[in-house]
Order: C-alpha cells, then structure tokens, then sequence
C-alpha cells in the first residue's frame, strides 16, 4: 500500500526519509502517526527492489540521504496507477494516494480511477440507503430500542453525507482533468 504513495510522492521531487514519513502520515485515513521502524524498512525494501536509491545531500550540513526515484521505480508506480483497489479496509487511502499520483498519469488513466472511485462510493451509498430504510422500518416495531435505533440512522446519514460530498469532489475533479486536457491541447 505505502509503495504507490512514496514512488507517486518521489515522481514530484527527492525526500528524506523523515520527510516521506510525513507525507505518508498526513496521508492515510483516518491519519495516523508511521514509526521509524515501519517506514526505514519501507525505504530499505523500495531500494532493495531498485525502485528508488539514495544519494547524500552534499548542501545539508548534516548530510542528509535523500530518497530518488529510479526507472524501474516510475514504472512499478505506473503499475500500481493502474491496478484496481480491493473493496475493503485501505480503500479509501489506497484512492487518496492515487489522487496524489494523477499528475503522473494520463488523462485516461486519471478517468478511469475516478470512474473507480465513483463505481464504489455508489455501491457504498447504495448500501446506507438500504440499510437506512430498513432501520426505519424497524422503528415501527413495538419492541425496537428506538433510541440505538435513532442514533444508527444519524450515523448512517453522516455516511450518506460523506458519499455526496465524495460525489460532488468527483465531479469537480473530472472537470479539472477536462479542463488541463483541453488546455493543453490548445496551447
């Protein structure tokens, strides 16, 4: 999972360790903090595999090593740009760092993970609508707990809200993507 978001944040520019770690964290969702002994033995596999290499920042007075993107390493990247993501836990992350990768990728592939994106996030709203109803109909049973009840379709309105908000976000994105493509080729 952490190999599309550090090859896709090393095809921007060269990092430190310490400063991928923190791309990586404000990356995932929910958020959450990456120790030194997650995220060194990362770097140390991504090196291993030829995908990146380092080299020591001459400039920085303590001699920092910085991380590099290689060939064979924008090409694993563009390999993951276009896997499909599994339906389950890491989904939404896995997504959030192929939006960070999109200006790596073409204006088709940027489409299709948009398209990805909205087949799940309707599926996901599919799936609260359901359930939501449902739960409405069982509040009309005399011995339902209305109160758990109540507060289950709450939270299922919050995810309906997050599912819209996902969809309103898609939307504006794919005019984006338009809008570059069409401008690029004009000028």
């Amino acid at each position: 999972m952490y190999d599309l978001l550090i090859l896709g944040t090393l095809m921007s520019r060269n990092m430190c360790g310490y400063k991928l770690r923190q791309v990586v964290e404000s990356s995932l969702i929910p958020r959450r903090e990456i120790s030194n002994g997650v995220m060194y033995p990362l770097l140390a596999k991504l090196e291993d595999h030829g995908y990146i290499e380092f080299h020591t920042d001459e400039q920085d007075p303590r001699h920092t090593k910085v991380a590099q993107i290689t060939a064979a390493g924008r090409a694993r990247f563009l390999a993951l740009m276009a896997a499909p993501i599994a339906p389950d836990a890491k989904r939404e992350s896995m997504f959030r760092f192929k939006f960070r990768g999109m200006p790596a990728v073409d204006k088709a592939h940027q489409e299709a993970i948009l398209d990805d994106y909205e087949a799940q996030i309707k599926a996901d709203l599919a799936t609260y609508e359901g359930v939501r109803t449902h739960l409405q109909e069982v509040l009309q049973a005399p011995d339902t707990n209305k109160p758990y009840v109540d507060w289950t379709i709450r939270n299922l309105y919050l995810s309906i809200a997050l599912c819209h908000t996902k969809l309103t976000w898609i939307t504006d994105s794919r005019q984006a993507v338009n809008q570059k493509a069409e401008a690029q080729s004009n000028g």
